[in-house]
């Protein structure tokens, strides 16, 4: 009863994928398989490269994020001439508010 829930087990697990083994039922027990090398493939490279290009495309994504901002960020801007003329109006209130206080200490 044992030996048959113990090879119950180990086929189980042979099937399951858990393991890579030869079931011996003549003698009675299990040998497992030598376990290929993974870094003898591409499958590390392959991986290596997904995440460098995942990481460049995040890069690049930000880089264009930086030097192009949304539509909406420009209807906030002032135009050039817009800006001269408030910079002009600010610039003569502060030559009255100056003008002023000139005139009341004297």
């Amino acid at each position: 009863s044992t030996s048959s829930q113990r090879q119950s087990s180990g086929i189980n697990a042979e099937y399951g994928g858990v393991i890579e083994a030869t079931i011996d039922h003549e003698k009675g027990y299990m040998q497992s398989n030598d376990s290929a090398n993974v870094y003898g493939t591409n499958e590390p490279l392959k991986a290596y490269h997904e995440r460098i290009r995942f990481c460049l495309d995040i890069h690049n994504h930000s880089i264009k994020a930086m030097r192009f901002p949304p539509k909406s960020y420009n209807d906030n801007l002032e135009d050039a001439q817009k800006q001269r003329e408030r910079e002009q109006q600010d610039l003569e209130y502060a030559k009255e508010i100056a003008e002023e206080e000139d005139d009341g200490m004297l």
